[in-house]
């Protein structure tokens, strides 16, 4: 991912609507899961560290490590007091077998250079027996645009992808369903013509779709957002610009 849009994703994922629905969702699962109010969570390749904000947030005795490819994004988050976050990649966790007891990995898989197989298999590897990985993905190839080129996506997903990843790695699919359905048809229509936009020109200057909204549009946008994930999970709506996966790792 381009450095510049490290700078713009630290400037909104604390406002951004997208992103207020999805860190406000993780960590109520992790809180699922974690019945006791204790417990040992990474987040596998942690961005400029919102992720990790929320779930201290949410619970403070939750144990929180996480680590990212950028030494930028490591910067941001130990500015941010997060000091157990490292450099690292999700295909080569440098962390011992059977080590957390849930494993957060968030538009990770998508990236170039990594290998998205191998990267499960060390959320796995990780991952304590009868502990969680859970993962947010960006769905549908189809949707493949200037906001996937600017933050280095060359891969979009699938159910049925995902359920092979996961059972490649011996993960059994708690629950998992596509999310932000209501946005469909107009993001594929803008995804299509940034692509064209996009043409010919340099990866450097592609630019996502971030950015900084007014304030009560990005609350409309918020409240909406939340409804469609709660019909996304109730209903398993078929569409969707992500889909949500939690898989448990079995006890033996």
């Amino acid at each position: 991912m381009l450095n510049k849009e490290y700078e713009t994703m630290r400037q909104v994922e604390d406002t951004y609507w997208w992103y207020q629905v999805l860190h406000g969702y993780v960590p109520q699962q992790v809180a699922d899961l974690l019945k006791d109010g204790s417990g040992r969570v990474l987040d596998a390749g942690c961005g400029t560290g919102g992720t990790l904000r929320h779930l201290r947030d949410r619970n403070k005795a939750w144990d929180l490590h996480g680590f990212d490819f950028s030494p930028l994004a490591v910067e941001y988050c130990k500015f941010r007091g997060f000091n157990q976050v490292s450099q690292g990649s999700v295909d080569a966790i440098s962390a011992e077998d059977r080590s957390f007891d849930v494993v957060i990995s968030l538009d990770v898989l998508c990236h170039a250079g990594l290998d998205e197989t191998r990267a499960v298999a060390e959320f796995a590897r990780v991952a304590k027996p009868g502990g969680h990985v859970i993962l947010n993905l960006p769905a549908f190839y189809f949707l493949m645009g200037r906001h996937d080129i600017a933050v280095g996506s060359v891969r979009r997903y699938d159910e049925r992808r995902v359920r092979e990843l996961m059972a490649e790695a011996g993960l059994r699919i708690k629950e998992i369903h596509y999310w932000n359905a209501w946005l469909f048809p107009p993001i594929l229509l803008w995804r299509q013509f940034s692509r064209l936009l996009s043409f010919g020109r340099e990866k450097e200057e592609a630019k996502s779709d971030l950015t900084q909204l007014p304030g009560w549009l990005n609350k409309v946008l918020a409240g909406v957002a939340r409804v469609d994930l709660k019909l996304c999970r109730w209903v398993g709506v078929p569409i969707g610009t992500s889909v949500f996966v939690v898989a448990a790792k079995p006890n033996s």
